[in-house]
């Protein structure tokens, strides 16, 4: 791996919209990621105040080092969010110019951008002039199925003063599907001066150990893996396979309750913020199949063949309709909403 890691930090827990809040920040904190990366901000609601959207680019109490990243095509936005970012306690910005979903690239922001490498120097510059921290910029390899422009853009990041770079090895097109080029990661991080942060298809902390030995990425992010494995980062820093049995993933899902309760609030609104985000995230805990079941670790883009649970809790687990993952959930510590409220006759009159 190169030298010198960007913000002292080689493993990072990617931005996931609609997960990496501070709750699951904190959680992966505790097993080891050096640093984390927040929920994906548009960078013109920020602008516009938004608490919500603010609260995406704050620095959270538990976050060892934190990045925020934005997302948008407009230089004044992108600047003002950066400050912004830089204000509330980031350490870094990421410029996302890989998002690939509808919903951001229909507004001019996200992997759209890669259609015009030539023209993403006026949102490089308007970023780095706004701030003193570090920043990155998050690319893809490009756009349409066939592109491979993620050299170029590379090359004009460097050159517009950016301190890192975070690729993943695949097109808009392709969103997730098949396979990560790790060779195009491999080769701009030959190329770069700058650090180089490879991103995709690490789904166990083994994945990263075989890649660390030969390559020259100065770190990598994990998301997905992430979400999926929380512990993954605890695989990487103590250098083999870790299997969590179904009671201390039970443990882990707890802890993580208790970070969310804390961060939202016990009453209505709390309980519903934290219902949410758990159900959301045990989309993804419960794709997890044991090793030892299996017979070997589930690649990235794989998904479990049918497995017998050993256990009633196992069997939880493996369930993914919305009543068993509340039942997960009680179980974990989440407490059931309040009663609706009862309004009596004298009280209506």
């Amino acid at each position: 791996m190169k030298e010198p890691p960007f913000v002292g930090a080689r493993f990072f827990m990617g931005s996931v919209t609609n997960i990496a809040n501070r709750p699951f920040r904190r959680l992966v904190t505790g097993y080891g990621a050096d640093a984390t990366i927040g929920e994906m901000a548009i960078a013109k609601y920020v602008v516009n105040g938004g608490k919500q959207d603010l609260a995406l680019i704050k620095r959270g109490p538990h976050d060892r080092i934190f990045g925020a990243q934005i997302v948008g095509g407009n230089p004044n936005h992108l600047a003002k969010a950066a400050r912004l970012a830089e204000k509330y306690g980031a350490d870094f910005v990421d410029f996302n110019c890989a998002c690939p979903h509808q919903s951001v690239v229909s507004h001019g922001g996200g992997a759209v951008l890669l259609r015009r490498p030539e023209a993403l120097v006026l949102q490089l510059d308007a970023i780095r002039q706004a701030v003193s921290i570090p920043v990155s910029i998050k690319i893809r390899k490009g756009f349409d199925e066939d592109d491979n422009v993620a050299q170029e853009v590379a090359d004009i990041a460097q050159k517009a003063g950016f301190n890192a770079i975070f690729i993943h090895g695949r097109t808009k097109a392709a969103q997730y599907r098949g396979s990560c080029d790790w060779a195009l990661i491999e080769q701009i991080a030959q190329n770069a001066d700058i650090p180089v942060i490879g991103c995709g298809d690490l789904a166990n902390g083994t994945d990263v150990l075989k890649k660390m030995p030969e390559t020259h990425c100065s770190g990598f992010a994990l998301a997905r893996g992430a979400i999926m494995k929380p512990w993954i980062f605890k695989e990487i820093k103590e250098g083999h396979a870790i299997e969590l049995d179904a009671e201390q993933r039970l443990d882990m899902l707890s802890t993580l309750v208790a970070y969310t309760l804390e961060t939202f609030g016990k009453d209505e609104i709390g309980l519903k913020k934290s219902t949410d985000f758990l159900c959301k995230q045990l989309d993804f805990l419960t794709r997890y199949a044991p090793p030892s079941i299996l017979g070997y670790e589930l690649p990235m883009q794989e998904r479990a063949p049918d497995w017998a649970p050993r256990s009633e809790l196992e069997a939880l687990w493996k369930c993914t309709d919305r009543e068993n993952k509340i039942a997960l959930l009680r179980r974990a510590g989440l407490p059931d909403p309040p009663e609706p409220r009862t309004i009596s006759a004298a009280q209506e009159s």
